[in-house]
């Protein structure tokens, strides 16, 4: 996908919960798990959501994007309009 959107690893953030996610986790420029996720995931991650998975967890990830990247309020007007 990354290469196809013309992207790298350093531009991508993805969220993980288990083993499997682990490679993807280690290489993504922001890593973010549930706070149910397993610890080795826990570990490696940058932010661990409040939220539970399916509660608005990812809500709260994209969150914290929006507000480290500026955009919060910008994409906030937009979305109220």
């Amino acid at each position: 996908i990354l290469s196809e959107l013309g992207l790298s690893w350093s531009d991508a953030a993805a969220m993980g919960d288990d083993w499997p996610d682990l490679p993807m986790l280690r290489r993504v420029a922001f890593a973010c798990a549930p706070a149910t996720a397993h610890a080795e995931v826990l570990a490696v991650v940058h932010h661990v959501t409040q939220r539970l998975p399916g509660m608005g967890a990812v809500r709260e990830m994209c969150d914290v994007l929006l507000v480290a990247s500026g955009a919060y309020a910008r994409e906030l007007e937009v979305a109220s309009q």
